[in-house]
């Protein structure tokens, strides 16, 4: 049986997520059908039909392997079909100098090459596959919410140009309302000019009509409850269906289960983020606000809350959403969205809203992504912990890891960062305590510090 961290509604797999994203995008190619029974045969087992397990599946089949993918609803189910589409720098929970003091400088300014061949990445496969995924945003903004914020956005510059150099902009108040980015209790901003933004299903659906045509088997409502090691492979159990496969890619993420394998077990702390879509608002709307740039946002809360307006004037607004799987706890997240929005949007208080969602994003115990082995197994291999980044950065990172596993490239081109196996937390029996303690005193440090 399957262990999980969050009660039965945070994995129910029998429907999409009601997310604008998934009301836009055109329709998935149909999928294969689970079998009640027998056994199903693959070089490569992937569980997890999302940007990183799709992306590892696409490197592997174009390079001759036989691949099937496992997904417990249909890909784009989990956090590929419910996050905020912002395809950025990020996967880390920590910033660039304090990786530098574990990991070294060369070892962080490879880090954050990744990160940006994993937007280049992303980039390219629109391009080249003529997705029309709503791209707009040269780059991003930052908000500082409080005046003392403003030396930690000329510490981020510093950051950027000493181990990216990516260029960026500090901007005024008043040069933020000359952009039309204006929100109330906003003092200045940092532009970092990397990134866009997208539709995040509309590009699954590429992805997953580009595996379908390099002949991957992609199976839905495939949920994967048991794995055994046997000799030099892997029987995965789906009911009373057995898949036997070489090698196996565990690609859940957020949505990983405590022993699936068990080396998983207490080194993840997925948490809830929401999201709503207010309805296209009009030109005289959005002058009213003062906000009509079309970049994308977040501010410099601890708790943050991100934001842009897409290209059709409706307006995206994420944040927290809540701490535990209930209609209750999903209900009090909304609420909390919905006063910070007003707080922060007031002219568009009344302003009706046509979708909010929830979905889990994924921390590590070492506030980094991992890509690489499983510990303790031979031959199956893991990428996962994007930190809410995962739009670029798993798509980079299950192309990486098939590359790894196809030996096209090593340890040294994955580097200390993304290498180095995460721990596990401390007591993590009681992570979900523990986090809840921490957001009060994230809480009141965002509010008064």
């Amino acid at each position: 049986m399957l262990k999980r961290i969050y009660q039965p509604a945070a994995y129910q797999t029998d429907t999409m997520p009601k997310s604008f994203w998934v009301a836009s995008a055109s329709p998935l190619p149909e999928c294969l059908e689970m079998p009640a029974e027998g056994t199903i045969r693959a070089d490569v087992a992937i569980i997890g039909g999302g940007y990183c397990g799709l992306s590892a599946a696409l490197e592997l089949a174009r390079n001759g392997a036989d691949v099937a993918v496992f997904d417990a609803g249909r890909s784009g189910w989990g956090a590929s079909g419910r996050n905020g589409g912002f395809c950025c720098m990020g996967g880390s929970g920590k910033d660039y100098g304090y990786l530098a003091k574990r990991f070294g400088e060369d070892a962080v300014r490879h880090f954050a090459r990744i990160q940006r061949d994993a937007i280049h990445l992303v980039e390219k496969r629109l391009t080249d596959w003529n997705i029309d995924a709503d791209r707009h945003s040269d780059g991003e903004v930052i908000l500082a919410h409080k005046p003392n914020r403003i030396a930690e956005l000329k510490h981020e510059a510093a950051e950027l140009a000493h181990f990216t150099k990516i260029k960026t902009e500090l901007l005024s108040p008043e040069a933020l309302d000359e952009r039309g980015l204006h929100a109330k209790d906003t003092h200045g901003g940092l532009h970092v000019k990397m990134g866009f933004g997208l539709n995040p299903m509309k590009y699954l659906v590429g992805l997953h009509q580009q595996c379908v045509a390099a002949g991957v088997r992609i199976f839905e409502q495939a949920k994967i409850d048991r794995l055994v090691e046997d000799g030099e492979g892997y029987r995965l159990h789906a009911g009373n269906t057995q898949i036997s496969a070489g090698k196996i890619i565990i690609a859940t993420n957020g949505y990983s289960a405590e022993n699936l394998p068990d080396w998983v077990g207490g080194r993840l702390m997925p948490v809830f983020s929401g999201i709503l879509v207010t309805r296209p608002l009009s030109e005289d709307e959005l002058a009213e606000q003062g906000w009509t740039s079309d970049l994308m946002a977040f501010d410099s809360r601890i708790l943050l809350h991100y934001f842009r307006k897409l290209p059709d004037n409706r307006f995206l607004f994420g944040g927290r959403g809540g701490i535990t799987a209930t209609e209750a706890a999903f209900a009090a997240g909304k609420r909390d969205l919905l006063d910070n929005f007003n707080r922060m949007f007031p002219a568009w208080r009344d302003v009706e809203f046509s979708h909010h969602w929830n979905g889990l994003a994924c921390l590590s115990q070492s506030w980094r992504p991992y890509i690489g082995r499983v510990p303790g197994h031979h031959d199956a291999w893991t990428a996962l912990a994007w930190h809410g980044n995962g739009v670029a950065l798993a798509s980079q990172g299950g192309k990486m890891l098939a590359e790894r596993m196809l030996g096209t490239i090593d340890d040294d081109d994955i580097g200390s960062v993304l290498g180095t196996p995460m721990g596990k937390f401390p007591m993590p029996s009681l992570r979900r305590l523990a986090r809840s303690v921490a957001y009060r005193y994230y809480g009141l440090r965002d509010n008064y510090a």
